[in-house]
């Protein structure tokens, strides 16, 4: 059984916002489309925790709209909050590229949609389609190498 009219319509818009996101500006519509029907997208509302420091799983979160924080608890017990994400960013990409537990938590600052990828999937992707793979790889590297740079900048100036 194929989809209706209005899936398509839905689907057709949702390439387009994902396309308008720097982590998917280098991709055709098909291959946005081969991730996208490999992941979810997923609402949350303020105050919605994503997932916990020290969680265990292996999801890759795009941010679509909205706002996340970022935190992490100090010794102290007190919550530090590392950065405010906003569209287009990404989180959760060290515990998807290293599998270990989650560094940080990580809490909707508004409401909010994000696309969300698992690891399995990202590898079932790249076994079928290697091309698509490194593109959207390449995506994640230019966005974690301007977090970097943005990191570099910020503790330069600080000393």
């Amino acid at each position: 059984m194929g989809i209706d009219e209005q899936q398509k319509l839905a689907i057709l818009n949702k390439l387009q916002e994902l396309k308008g996101l720097k982590i998917f500006s280098q991709m055709a519509e098909r291959e946005i489309f081969e991730v996208m029907k490999r992941s979810d997208i997923i609402s949350y509302e303020t105050g919605d925790v994503v997932f916990h420091e020290g969680n265990e799983d292996e999801h890759l979160y795009v941010i679509i709209k909205g706002l996340f924080n970022v935190t992490s608890t100090a010794r102290s017990g007190d919550d530090l909050t590392f950065f405010v994400a906003g569209a287009g960013l990404i989180f959760g990409e060290m515990s998807f590229m290293d599998r270990q537990p989650r560094s940080a938590t990580i809490t909707a600052g508004e409401p909010s949609e994000v696309f969300c990828l698992t690891r399995d999937d990202f590898d079932d992707l790249l076994a079928k389609d290697p091309t698509t793979a490194a593109k959207f790889m390449f995506g994640v590297a230019e966005i974690l190498s301007r977090r970097m740079r943005g990191a570099n900048q910020r503790i330069k100036y600080a000393t």
